[in-house]
This record gives C-alpha cells, structure tokens and sequence, in this order.
C-alpha cells in the first residue's frame, strides 16, 4: 500500500511544488535527535553560518530509494559539510513516523533498501509525534522526496531543487547556496571567492583577503576539523572596501583548519587551510 501511496505522491507532487514553503520565506527552526542519539537543530547551524541541505524521503518511496543510490547528497556531504569545506550540514529526515531503523537498514517490511550502508551524513528518522507533525506541516510536506536548502539567514529555497526532474544534481544544490544565500556585509560569495588565505599551505604566518560593503566589526575564527576552536583574532571596527590582515599560525599544529571571517551581523565566509 504504501508503495502504491508513494507513487500517487510523486504523481501528485508535480502539479503541486508551489504548496511547499515559497522561495524566500523564513524557515521554520526544529529540533530532533538522529539514529545515533544527537540532538540536531537547525538554527545552531545557521547561527554558525552554515547552509542546511535537507532531503526529506521515506524508506518505502521508490524515487526517493533511486535519489538516494545516486550519491548526491553523499558527495555534497563530502565536499561541503565537516569533512570537506565544513560551510554546510546535510540532513536527511525521515518523513513518515511509522518506519524504524530496520527499515532504514532494509531489514524492515517497508523499505527499499539499506539506506544507512555507506551513508556519512546525518540521517534522522523521528517517530509519530508533535515534533514531526509540526516539521511536515511547517514545511508543508506533501510529496516525496521534497528538498530544501536554508541559508544562513534563515531563508529557505526549493523552487530550484525541485524544478528539476526532483533529482538536483550537486552543482544544483552549489547553485542554489551561492546564487541565494549572499553575505551581508561581507562581498556576496557571488564573489566566487570572498575570501583568500595566502599562503596555503602556509607555516608561520598568513595573509587574509577579502572585502566588506559596510562598516563591521570583523573577527577571525579557526576551528580544527572536529570543529574545536583552535584560535580567534578581533580585527575590530573596519571601513568599507578591500582589506589585507596578517595572522600569525606558528602556535596551530600542523593539520587542516577552517578559517572564517565573521562580519557584525553573523554572517561568514570559510576557507579550509593546510598548517604545516
């Protein structure tokens, strides 16, 4: 039955895709623990400048299984959440309460197959409750699967992703977070490349490049890849413009660091650094 409600749903769904959460609207925050048992909320991720690519399925859904064989949301993980850039958090929510984590393993009676093999980034399966039907009627999720990216000032996007064949490619999902979620303050990462760390790999001091449009305060913070804060550095009230700061690296052990720009309003711009 329920595979036969999977497919009237992705029939359905394509005459729909304006009822999901319009282009531009604040999203909504939530709140679950995923299969391992961590607390996972979307605005601690915003508030760290972070983007939030979420790919809301089921385990039973046929288009939802071929998306999900495909890798994309796995090689978006790779390059872009803690182990690649780390300017993002990829999620992936279970949208009905009644499977479990044998479907999730493909051992269940309502699933298409293991979805956890292989899987790195974050897989939440919440059951029937207040948090989950507050999460599909906040989201207005009617169909699967149904995509949203959240930049970090709470807007969210789906038209894009959507749009397309309800498959988005990586470059779709890259697309979207840099066509929608601009900097302010910071140059808008349109850019292609707000900020430049020179040398890198470097080993005893850098040099930071990028431009503010308005006047901020700006701080430098440097997190290792387990996100533990390694350094930090008040650069102060700076003018508009172009701007060059040095910063010494000799104290950092040799390993691989995110450098990020903070602007006065909270937004930020990452880059991944090699200290030898």
């Amino acid at each position: 039955m329920k595979k036969i409600f999977c497919a009237l749903m992705s029939v359905f769904s394509l005459g729909t895709a304006n009822a999901q959460l319009a282009d531009g609207a604040t999203a909504p925050d939530f709140t679950f623990t995923d299969i391992y048992g961590t607390t996972q909320n979307l605005y601690s991720y915003l508030n760290q400048g972070k983007y939030v690519a979420i790919d809301i399925s089921t385990t039973w859904c046929a288009p939802c299984w071929a998306y999900h064989r495909s890798g994309v949301m796995d090689s978006l993980y790779t390059l872009q959440d803690s182990i690649g850039d780390n300017k993002a958090k990829v999620l992936f929510i279970e949208g009905d309460g009644g499977t479990d984590l044998a479907d999730l393993q493909g051992t269940g009676t309502s699933t298409q197959g293991n979805w956890l093999a292989g899987t790195l980034f974050t897989v939440i399966n919440p059951p029937y409750g207040v948090p989950l039907n507050d999460f599909n009627a906040s989201y207005n999720i009617n169909s699967y699967p149904t995509f949203y990216l959240i930049c970090p000032n709470k807007k969210v996007y789906t038209d894009t992703l959507n749009s397309n064949l309800m498959k988005p490619s990586v470059r779709t999902w890259e697309y979207v977070a840099t066509t929608f979620c601009s900097i302010a303050g910071l140059d808008n990462i349109n850019d292609h490349n707000p900020l430049t760390v020179y040398p890198n790999p470097a080993s005893d001091h850098v040099v930071l490049y990028f431009g503010l449009n308005s006047s901020l305060d700006v701080t430098l913070v440097v997190t290792d890849v387990l996100g533990n804060k390694a350094a930090t550095k008040d650069f102060g009230f700076l003018q508009p413009g172009d701007h060059s700061l040095n910063f010494d690296v000799s104290a950092l052990t040799p390993g691989i660091y995110f450098f990020a720009i903070f602007s006065g309003d909270n937004r930020i711009v990452r880059k991944k650094v090699v200290i030898q």
